[in-house]
């Protein structure tokens, strides 16, 4: 019961994260700068927390245990973001983000093929299920793409010449990996001995993301203004929350059931938020979206 109400939190942050992202967009913030401001806050955090909570072990035993992990993850962490905005800026939104949405295939197959989270052979009922639950949320991660695309406010950038189309297509090629790459390294912290562990992990993905970010944005330019710090600074506290909690969700709760799910549930969260607060309207594309989402949790939870 603890580690679904750590996943209910998990996406509700997550929800506002993305929230947090798009009013920053709509006000004129430079989304390099948020970005930076975002790293930069989570480090802060994540070193304050560990500095105050980390007493019992040493550095060595902890690096030991969670470091070098938590460098891999960092990358993933890191690249994960750049490649999201810059093929953003690169290409169509609707397809950027469904696109990076749908990398929630990678770490669940891997939680299938590697982690054998449910047994291959001899095929069951419970696996029909789950790799059906996946499929149906697969197409409903897509059904809310279209949505969202259809609900986009303002000319679309789309690439124009064909070396635009190719460094769009690597960016978007990057992101979708990144982000696979990210949650496959969280559903590796389930063979971390302890709650220390976990929260040394996370934290040098968070500092190590920080010191990734910081130079490249300034290579790149990005505006550091009100706006860009105050926006980054309230989507850093939502990622910490958000991502912080979600080894100790996956330390109890199976990744093919977290990361399909996790995916689904901000969709359809960002999606009402978009029909709340700038009154969009939900389309046929948004209420199949819904109604497939609901079908894809049922085969994803119950047992047959």
């Amino acid at each position: 019961m603890l580690a679904v109400t750590y996943l209910i939190i998990a996406i509700i942050f997550m929800t506002l994260l993305a929230i947090t992202f798009r009013l920053g967009a709509s006000r004129g913030a430079d989304s390099l700068g948020m970005n930076a401001a975002f790293r930069a806050t989570g480090g802060i955090v994540m070193l304050v927390v560990a500095l105050s909570t980390l007493r019992h072990r040493g550095f060595g035993e902890l690096w030991a245990q969670s470091g070098n992990l938590g460098l891999v993850s960092a990358f993933f962490f890191w690249m994960s973001g750049l490649s999201a905005i810059k093929a953003v800026q690169l290409g169509h939104l609707g397809i950027t983000w469904t696109v990076v949405r749908c990398s929630m295939i990678i770490p669940t197959m891997a939680s299938l093929l590697v982690w054998r989270e449910v047994p291959l052979s001899p095929v069951s009922g419970l696996l029909v299920m789950r790799v059906a639950g996946v499929v149906v949320i697969t197409g409903a991660v897509i059904c809310l793409g279209i949505e969202r695309a259809r609900t986009e406010h303002g000319p679309l950038p789309h690439p124009s010449t064909k070396p635009s189309r190719l460094a769009w297509g690597l960016w978007l090629t990057s992101a979708f990996l990144a982000q696979g790459g990210w949650e496959i390294t969280l559903r590796a912290t389930r063979s971390l001995p302890d709650n220390e562990s976990r929260l040394f992990y996370f934290t040098v993905v968070c500092v190590t993301a920080g010191f990734l970010t910081l130079p490249l944005m300034v290579a790149y330019k990005a505006r550091f203004g009100r706006l860009e710090m105050m926006f980054g600074a309230m989507a850093g506290v939502c990622s910490v929350i958000a991502s912080g909690i979600r080894p100790w969700v996956l330390r109890d709760l199976d990744g093919i059931i977290v990361f399909p799910i996790t995916t689904v549930s901000v969709t359809l969260l960002v999606l009402l938020a978009g029909a709340v607060f700038w009154h969009e309207r939900l389309g046929k594309w948004g209420a199949a979206g819904i109604v497939t989402a609901l079908i894809g949790m049922l085969l994803l939870t119950l047992s047959p």
